[in-house]
């Protein structure tokens, strides 16, 4: 069976992310890899993703570099 890896990216969801994990997670894909990205949320975001973390494959918190211009 093929892996498949979905990524999360948010910042201060705190609203709407607990529902979102639980959608991807609760569809039971025996091999999936989920990866969260946080972009330095300051509400409750690293929070419910530690709630998580036996499910999500991997995650990070870091602030949002903004976009390199040449």
């Amino acid at each position: 069976m093929a892996k498949i890896t979905v990524v999360t990216a948010v910042y201060n969801g705190e609203e709407y992310l607990e529902a979102t994990i639980r959608s991807i997670v609760n569809q039971g894909y025996p091999n999936l890899e989920y990866i969260v990205v946080d972009d330095g949320s300051t509400d409750r975001t690293a929070e419910i993703i530690r709630k998580y973390e036996p499910e999500v494959s991997c995650w990070f918190s870091q602030v949002n570099q903004g976009c390199m211009r040449r």
